[in-house]
């Protein structure tokens, strides 16, 4: 595929979209998403995984839509390259 470096800022701008109230210098690997910001809802997580699926032409299955692959940027990024 590409290198973490480019998918990283591919997911970046893809939670920009999302999420637009946070300044660019915010989105960090170690940024908390699910339980720590209050848009990071249900309908956010729906949305981020049809861009994810769509900007990286993949399909997530059903048990990799687990709350620990959600925690951070860094736990969205393994998935996305595993």
């Amino acid at each position: 595929m590409t290198d973490l470096k480019e998918m990283q800022t591919k997911l970046i701008h893809i939670l920009q979209t999302i999420m637009p109230n946070y300044p660019d210098d915010f989105w960090q690997q170690d940024t908390e998403l699910f339980g720590a910001l209050p848009e990071f809802d249900s309908m956010a997580i729906v949305t981020l995984i049809g861009q994810i699926e769509d900007e990286f032409d993949l399909e997530f299955d059903d048990e990799d839509i687990t709350a620990e692959n959600f925690v951070t940027v860094a736990s969205l990024l393994s998935l996305i390259s595993s």
